[in-house]
């Protein structure tokens, strides 16, 4: 296929004319309008002033003694998803704070007794997520336990 030389539309849109079949050939009128059409859209509505802005970061949004309140309880022994329901935080958040300020994370697996309860709650047709809440356990925790008793885990349509 031939090319031919660009010509110059207002100063600012190069015009290429293709020969061919498949050629999208912009005439000099058909950008004009464009340009037009552009010029004169109404500029975009501004923010409403009565919507709040939540700020994301933790350190923002969580006043220092509130910080300092959740890492002594955690340091005190609640769980970390007593502690996420208490204070409206993401699990990932909660741990972030936690790091950030130097606690040591504990390891706190599931019991034998929660194992064989979380079992027969499958196993009996709930869900693992509904299983976890019932144990105030992660749904990780759950699925790697039942994994390891050789539950086999039924399949799930979001999956």
């Amino acid at each position: 296929m031939r090319k031919a030389p660009p010509t110059l539309v207002r100063g600012a849109f190069w015009s290429v004319d293709l020969l061919g079949r498949y050629s999208k050939c912009w005439q000099a009128e058909q950008l004009r309008k464009i340009v037009k059409l552009v010029e004169h859209t109404p500029p975009r509505r501004p923010a409403k002033p009565s919507s709040k802005v939540q700020a994301r970061r933790l350190d923002r949004r969580l006043a220092a003694t509130t910080i300092a309140e959740l890492v002594d309880d955690y340091k005190a022994g609640t769980s970390s998803n007593q502690l996420c329901e208490q204070y409206n935080l993401s699990k990932g958040g909660l741990l972030k704070i936690l790091r950030d300020h130097g606690v040591e994370m504990r390891y706190q697996p599931m019991t034998e007794d929660e194992i064989v309860w979380a079992v027969r709650l499958y196993g009996e047709g709930q869900s693992l997520n509904a299983v976890a809440r019932q144990l105030g356990k992660a749904k990780g925790s759950v699925w790697k336990a039942l994994r390891e008793r050789g539950v086999r885990l039924r399949w799930s349509p979001l999956r």
